[in-house]
């Protein structure tokens, strides 16, 4: 039965709809049926009877008995365009276009092909261009990512671009952090028969792209990248193109699309030079054209003089071929042409870690007003030095971004430190008032505030808090490194201790594992025993989260015994409390609870009600895993009325759900759903995944002791997807095992559970 359900999940049937009906006389927990609902069933007959209409059939091992499908009406899937702007005036290539039509033209398993090549070549112009072309060939859409293979920050993970496509695809969404198998074999099954375009540019390697390859004949793949990728074109069979410079002849003819045939006329042999000196490459020629352009003054015989004069100066810049040379050289004329104050802003940003940033953050790099700042960028964009990609976003091309980097490190020696400083502080500020916010803590321990001096109103609400960490993610990940790597020890610490908050609403279990282990590789190199402690406090949130029985323990108790070797008495509450909560974890209930009623009894002598509050919740869990509900519902109450007074709504919806745990554990069921409603309800507001898959299992298992067998089965498949989603392997297995549990229960009466999970 298990693999039936398995073929069903493949073939995308729902198999909450698909009834089993066996010759023993049982039935499945995801189908209430019997002998008067029109099933076929005659003694001991084992043969296989099928009644209805359905797109596909299954035959899996011996099936007895007969099986029904409900057919429904197919969703309209959508058809993604995301395509960037086609290049204008694209010139020359004609021969790699026609090499592009060809895979696909001649029928291959999937049409794949790899456009190489160096560094301003026109990889990803050739590309797009050609995908416009033939965008009709693909009526299904076409999907685009740049894969940042070769940007300021890190490639992009496969997992994030294959998250960008299942939910472009309309597949499930917010699917996140390591789960690369299980996304892309959703991708494939989604592209499956469709017909589809898909551009992967500035790939970094073989590894990035496989996992975004589909698994149809129907679709094509083109794959840009600076490296050969020969791995994949051994695999896959993928052809490869490689992209040289322009010929001197559609170099020229570039030049034309831009400056106009009459001038091009007028200087054929400056055109042909200026071509050569921008070795034929069209970033370097577009850049020139423009140019030319600018004054009617101007010839294109100036442009080549001043190229030559340029030229001496940017080989002190680098060791690149002329290519390289080049592409600096058109980039200088924009750049000796800035204001001061803007062509400082331009090598300022190139210390940014991430692949984008807001105003705020270009101001704290330049030490200047959010208002001049938005002035500056508004001059580099005009200058064709940056990208405007979203309101009041930037980024830079990679190329521009190295230019930028490298002025940066010739003219800003001397403020370079103090301007990567003010960045990184400005984000541990954001962030720790996001914090604030997220976790309505009396303390928070990055900046040392406490209630009576809050941080500065940044945010309006914590769902504008939560949006900017998720939007500033990447660069906040980024931040810590760069801090950690630039010695800047104390941010490298508090940044990652600030997002607390937000880690623990969204559980990204790497990043959040990532971020706080070079926190405290950092605490650690700078002697901060107090960064030390918290970082380690934070990390056994992740440990508790992840693995239950793992090393939670083991940093907590390593981080009470540094609260307590500095004086910090809050961090020894919390600790103490916490270390209680790692021994119910890991079953040993009567030291949880000398733990927690030790550290409660310590809050209970302050005024902090969010200490108390987590701990009575903690205490409450515990006594839910000894039965004693009496006991759970009274503090669990309690915790409640003290997270509802500090506003905390994350926190109010998980003691909402342990209370509906106290009623299911009691046989209420009928309240404990309206519980569990309830609490399932605030974590729908607040975006509480982890928290809406433990209380839908919940649902689940009321719903089915009082028989309601279809519905109990949507929740726990609708929390299993949540939980696989998360990589919360502990949830899951719960979930499973749930289940796994009642079908042995129908069919042998409660004969028990092996610990594989099936029926002895």
């Amino acid at each position: 039965m298990v693999a039936v359900r398995g073929f069903l999940n493949a073939l995308g049937v729902d198999p909450g709809r698909v009834f089993l009906w066996r010759r023993f006389g049982s039935m499945l927990p995801r189908g209430a049926c019997g002998p008067d609902d029109g099933w076929v069933r005659e003694g001991d007959d084992t043969r296989n009877l099928f009644s209805g209409d359905t797109g596909a059939l299954v035959q899996a091992g011996h099936v007895h008995g007969g099986v029904h499908f409900h057919r429904f009406a197919e969703p309209v899937l959508p058809v993604p365009r995301q395509l960037p702007f086609d290049v204008p005036g694209f010139t020359g290539r004609v021969d790699e276009l026609r090499q592009l039509d060809e895979p696909f033209a001649a029928g291959a398993a999937v049409a794949i092909t790899v456009v190489s090549g160096s560094p301003g070549v026109g990889k990803s112009a050739m590309a797009v261009h050609w995908a416009h072309r033939e965008s009709d060939r693909f009526p299904d859409g076409q999907l685009y990512v740049d894969l940042r293979g070769f940007d300021a920050a890190p490639p992009m993970p496969a997992y994030q671009a294959l998250d960008a496509f299942v939910r472009a695809l309309g597949g499930a969404s917010d699917r996140v952090h390591g789960q690369v198998d299980e996304l892309a074999a959703s991708y494939r099954s989604l592209l499956a028969s469709r017909r589809v375009l898909v551009v992967l540019d500035n790939a970094v390697d073989d590894e990035q792209v496989r996992p975004l390859l589909p698994g149809s004949s129907t679709c094509a793949v083109v794959v840009t990248s600076r490296n050969t990728l020969a791995g994949l074109v051994a695999v896959t069979g993928a052809r490869r193109i490689a992209l040289a410079a322009l010929p001197p002849a559609d170099a020229v003819a570039l030049l034309g699309t831009a400056v106009g045939v009459d001038r091009l006329n007028a200087e054929p042999a400056a055109a042909g030079e200026l071509a050569r000196l921008c070795a034929r490459l069209p970033l370097a020629l577009r850049i020139a054209a423009e140019r030319v352009t600018r004054s009617p003054y101007r010839t294109i015989a100036d442009l080549v003089d001043q190229f030559d004069a340029e030229r001496h100066r940017l080989d002190l810049l680098t060791t690149a071929t002329d290519g390289g040379v080049a592409v600096r050289v058109a980039f200088s004329w924009s750049y000796r042409q800035l204001p001061a104050a803007a062509a400082g802003m331009f090598r300022r940003l190139g210390l940014h870690p991430g692949p984008e940033f807001g105003v705020p953050a270009a101001a704290a790099l330049a030490g200047v007003p959010e208002r001049e700042a938005r002035r500056l960028l508004d001059v580099l964009v005009d200058a064709g030095l940056l990208n405007e990609v979203d309101r009041e976003r930037y980024g830079f091309h990679d190329l521009l971004w190295l230019y930028a980097v490298e002025n940066a490190e010739l003219e800003e020696a001397t403020e370079r430190t103090a301007a990567v400083r003010r960045l990184l502080e400005w984000y541990l500020l954001m962030a720790d008032a996001a914090d604030h916010l997220l976790t309505c803590r009396s303390y928070c321990v990055t900046l040392g505030h406490t209630t009576a001096a809050p941080p500065p109103v940044l945010f309006p609400d914590r769902h504008r808090a939560a949006r900017w960490c998720d939007r500033e993610r990447v660069n906040l990940m980024a931040a810590i490194r760069q801090a950690s790597d630039c010695g800047e020890h104390a941010v490298a610490w508090r940044l990652p201790v600030a997002l607390w908050g937000f880690f623990f609403l969204n559980k990204p279990w790497r990043e959040w594992t990532s971020a706080l282990t070079t926190g405290l590789a950092s605490a650690r190199e700078s002697g901060d025993r107090r960064g030390e402690a918290w970082t380690l406090h934070c990390l056994r949130e992740a440990e508790f989260s992840m693995h239950p029985t793992g090393r939670a323990i083991e940093y907590v108790q390593q981080a009470l015994d540094i609260f307590r070797d500095i004086g910090d008495q809050w961090g020894v509450r919390e600790a103490l409390s916490n270390v209680g909560y790692a021994h119910y974890l890991q079953h040993r209930p009567d030291e949880a609870l000398v733990h927690l009623r030790a550290a409660l009894e310590l809050w209970r002598g302050t005024d902090d009600r969010w200490g108390q509050a987590w701990t009575l919740h903690s205490l409450g869990e515990t006594y839910l895993g000894l039965g004693r509900w009496d006991d759970a519902a009274r503090v669990l109450g309690e915790a409640l009325d003290l997270f509802g007074l500090i506003g905390h709504r994350q926190a109010e919806g998980f003691a909402l759900g342990n209370l509906g745990r106290v009623l299911l554990g009691t046989n209420r069921h009928e309240q404990a759903i309206d519980q569990f409603q309830r609490a399932l309800a605030v974590h729908d507001e607040v975006g509480d995944r982890w928290n809406a898959a433990r209380t839908l299992k919940g649902i689940g298992t009321a719903l089915h002791d009082t028989g309601s067998i279809e519905a109990a089965a949507d929740c726990w498949r609708q929390a299993l997807t949540i939980s696989e989603d998360l990589d919360d392997s502990a949830t899951a297995d719960e979930i499973r095992g749930t289940v796994s549990k009642l079908v042995c229960s129908a069919r042998h009466a409660g004969p028990g559970v092996r610990r594989d999970g099936h029926c002895e």
